[in-house]
């Protein structure tokens, strides 16, 4: 048996089976493999995937191919049409990370409403920022309206954990929850409009797809608060980021916090970069180590399984 990895992260292939083959390949920066790696691909029974694309190039040579393994939830980067005319099986892991990536969540809405980072980066510039932070605003998460893009498996682990903050939580998504989860996590129903206009604070977890590409534009901005912050920890691309950086510098919206972006790595040049009020990470919400050792165990378990012919966990079936 033969996995290949498609990580930019070599690290994750020391775990591979005894006695398996494995390699290690990542895409150009135009999306595509060179010829190298495609032959690496011709003999894999396995591709275990990050945020690296999966083609209909790579399942044409993938002969052995029988399973895509996504390293996360979202596999927007994997041609599941594709896979489907191949035969081959994709899986992801919608809840290895689920709460890791809440917690982050959170620690950025935190960040932002006590203005942590430009705090920290004043001292360290050797002053203390007593009165400018204060005159700037800094605010209790206590008592806010906190609206919730996409209630799936990260977006209730957030509702779960800011309840003791004693917030108010609507959330927005394709379908309303039952009544007994709605009661269990306090969360109100309500379209995207109502929650872009009421919300202090608008956190999204959805996945990226045809519909929810720049589902966050200027439009949708400009319906927010002044006082509101934006937290995107799903995918880069359901926000508009030439909006949202021209928001952010005009004071249309207080503040955003992001850990994924459209294009990664995030261009030097990138207008986002230029925004003070903005918090930025680079895609490391899921990635600590525990989520890290969590991931890499329902990987092997899922390529264990199907190596025995068993049916794999979280497969995903096209449309």
């Amino acid at each position: 048996m033969k996995i290949t990895y498609l990580l930019q992260n070599p690290g994750i292939a020391s775990r591979t089976p005894e006695g398996w083959k494995s390699a290690v390949i990542a895409a150009r920066p135009d999306g595509c493999y060179d010829e190298e790696d495609l032959r690496e691909v011709a003999d894999s029974d396995f591709l275990v995937v990050g945020l690296e694309p999966v083609p209909e190039t790579l399942f044409a040579r993938a002969k052995k191919l029988k399973l895509v393994q996504r390293l996360g939830v979202g596999y927007d980067n994997i041609d599941l049409e594709a896979a489907a005319r191949y035969g081959v099986l994709v899986c992801n892991m919608p809840d290895f990370n689920a709460a890791t990536v809440a917690e982050h969540t959170i620690m950025l809405i935190l960040a932002l409403l006590r203005r942590a980072f430009e705090s920290t980066l004043l001292m360290k510039a050797s002053q203390w920022p007593l009165t400018t932070v204060i005159s700037q605003g800094v605010f209790d998460l206590q008592g806010k309206t906190l609206g919730i893009i996409g209630l799936g498996e990260i977006g209730r682990e957030v509702a779960r954990r800011v309840k003791p903050f004693e917030v108010k939580i609507c959330y927005y998504d394709r379908n309303q929850l039952p009544p007994a989860d709605e009661m269990d996590l306090d969360a109100s129903f309500v379209s995207l409009d109502y929650l872009l206009w009421h919300s202090d604070i608008v956190t999204i977890h959805i996945p990226l797809s045809s519909e929810t590409q720049q589902l966050i534009g200027e439009a949708e901005l400009r319906k927010m608060k002044s006082t509101a912050l934006l937290i995107n920890t799903a995918r880069g691309a359901i926000v508009d980021e030439e909006a949202l950086a021209e928001a952010l510098e005009q004071g249309i919206i207080a503040g955003a916090g992001l850990d994924v972006f459209a294009e990664e790595p995030l261009g030097p040049r990138h207008p986002l970069r230029r925004c003070q009020n903005v918090l930025l990470t680079p895609h490391t919400a899921g990635q600590t180590r525990e989520a890290m050792e969590r991931m890499v165990d329902m990987m092997l378990e899922n390529v264990l399984r199907v190596a025995r012919g068993e049916e794999p966990r979280y497969r995903i079936e096209p449309g």
